[in-house]
Parts: C-alpha cells; sequence; structure tokens
C-alpha cells in the first residue's frame, strides 16, 4: 500500500505523493503534477536562474515555499476531495 503524503506550496497549491506519482489540486479536481512544481519546490530548483548559478539547485527560499500538511489540513484545503 503506498503511503500518500500532501504539500502545500505558497500557502495556496495543494499537491500530492502517490506511490512514485505526483498531484497538483486545481479547480476542484487533482491533475498530474506534469511540470515537477513539487519536485521543483522540494529540491529547491529555481528555474530564473542562470546555468551553472550555485542557487539554481537546493535554493533554500524556493524550498521554503513548500510544507508537507496533514492528511486533515489537505481535506480542509480540498473541500474533502482526495
Amino acid at each position: 500500500m503506498n503511503e500518500t503524503i500532501y504539500y502545500l506550496i505558497f500557502d495556496c497549491l495543494v499537491g500530492k505523493k502517490e506511490g512514485r506519482n505526483y498531484y497538483l489540486f486545481r479547480e476542484g479536481e487533482w491533475f498530474r503534477d506534469s511540470g515537477s512544481v513539487i519536485m521543483d519546490h522540494l529540491n529547491g530548483y529555481d528555474p530564473g536562474e542562470p546555468a551553472g548559478s550555485p542557487y539554481g539547485m537546493g535554493n533554500g527560499s524556493v524550498m521554503g515555499d513548500i510544507d508537507e500538511i496533514s492528511y486533515e489540513r489537505a481535506m480542509e484545503l480540498t473541500g474533502g476531495i482526495s
């Protein structure tokens, strides 16, 4: 059985990881995170940094924009849609 981990990005965007797949909650539905929004934040990837910049990966301010949240908080934010 796969554990589901929920995230809150920018204090407004809910995401989740189920197994090896990531999803974002938008407009009342879960969509696959095809743009790697969650992984980019978890790894601190800043696409605005120039190539070779030491701040492009592991950027603390980018990582600070994502928080792991409880199932209960995710259900509150998504209207109970898991």
